[in-house]
């Protein structure tokens, strides 16, 4: 079977609109079959904080609220997100969704974004179940692009010192962690070290917007649009890492 990377390269080398693109791609993704990761919290784990809610069925609003089931399908549709700790070093930001496909996630479709300010500076957190189509090489890093490589399965790019430039937000690239998409609970959780966040015991993670704003859930084949269907909800609360 032709892997998934083969198929986004081979797509990239036409000139097609970014719709067909992404329709393409989801046609791909759905003939390719990915090992579901199960990861259980180490010991001594807080329980998480909750800092967001949303409903559960406004996915597709901002364009039509009658295509909202289909958030549903592709792990879009925002319910819920929280902070703990998964260990003393690590912080396992936690998206939860009303359900997630049964590989475990939408291959290189479906995008998820989270912006917040740890001790005051900008972080974004972004990834995708996969994300072969810009993983090598992201323009979002104002073209310090690192040298070619795998981003692996589940990949969330931690990115920092955010800043708004003609060419649009541009971050610089601190590293990547892989995060686990647990289908039964309908969860995609994101350890980050305290290290990349720039954090240490008794920083604050805030509620931010230094990308697109908040928590979002959108349609990405290689770029993202906000005048495509998506979901987004805010953290109205405070997280203190444990002293």
């Amino acid at each position: 079977m032709t892997s998934l990377p083969l198929v986004i390269a081979q797509i990239a080398r036409h000139r097609v609109s970014p719709m067909k693109r992404l329709i393409t791609i989801v046609v791909a993704a759905g003939l390719v079959a990915i090992p579901l990761q199960v990861a259980s919290h180490a010991r001594g784990s807080s329980k998480p904080m909750v800092v967001a809610k949303d409903a559960p069925d406004d996915w597709g609003s901002n364009v039509d609220p009658a295509i909202s089931p289909l958030g549903g399908v592709l792990g879009q549709e925002l319910v819920e997100a929280s902070i703990g700790m998964i260990d003393a070093k690590t912080v396992g930001f936690v998206i939860k969704v009303a359900s997630l496909p049964p590989s475990g996630g939408m291959p290189e479709i479906t995008r998820y974004l989270w912006d917040m300010h740890v001790d005051t500076k900008g972080v974004v957190l972004d990834g995708k179940f996969t994300n072969y189509s810009r993983g090598t090489c992201d323009p979002q890093t104002g073209g310090q692009c690192p040298p070619p490589r795998d981003p692996g399965l589940q990949p969330f790019f931690v990115r920092t010192d955010c800043r708004l430039e003609a060419a649009g937000t541009l971050c610089v690239e601190k590293g990547i962690v892989q995060a686990k998409f647990d289908v039964a609970s309908g969860t995609i959780t994101i350890p980050v070290p305290l290290k990349l966040l720039g954090a240490r015991p008794g920083s604050k993670i805030e509620p931010a917007t230094v990308f697109f704003g908040g928590i979002m859930a959108l349609p990405s084949a290689f770029a993202s649009n906000g005048a495509l269907p998506l979901d987004q909800m805010y953290p109205t609360k405070t997280f203190v890492v444990p002293r």
